[in-house]
């Protein structure tokens, strides 16, 4: 996956911080909007390699690896949705009333918020998603 970002601060050991626009905040066509950067578009900052030598302030095309970023993003959004109406089968099976299986899916449902809290500080602690500066953007 490619996005645009700029970049914030650079390091000697050849990494730089840059400011990612949200894919969802911006659509990339600058002619179309004003321009990218804007203070009213949401971004993240992250740590990226600095493949090209880019300076501050530039913008920048950024990768990553779209394999692990999709199952990420599958987890995240998959599993709570399973859990919920596995919890709330599972309550009906056992033969229990609605609202005893509604809130069985609601616990099941959270615990899923648990195992992605536990995904999101296993991601950061292995630093598991990596960005790559891979060309300047051009305006």
């Amino acid at each position: 996956m490619t996005q645009t970002a700029q970049i914030k601060q650079t390091f000697p050991n050849g990494t730089a911080e840059v400011a990612v626009i949200r894919q969802g905040a911006c659509a990339h066509n600058c002619s179309e909007c004003g321009g990218c950067m804007t203070a009213a578009q949401p971004t993240v900052t992250a740590l990226a390699e600095n493949t090209v030598d880019a300076k501050v302030g530039e913008l920048v095309v950024v990768e990553t690896e779209n394999a692990q970023l999709m199952g990420i993003i599958a987890f995240v959004y998959l599993v709570p949705m399973v859990l919920l109406v596995t919890g709330y089968l599972l309550a009906q099976a056992f033969g229990l009333t609605q609202g005893w299986c509604i809130l069985a899916g609601v616990i099941a449902f959270g615990v899923s918020v648990l195992f992605i809290v536990a995904l999101d500080r296993w991601v950061k602690r292995r630093k598991s998603i990596q960005f790559r500066i891979v060309a300047h953007k051009e305006a």
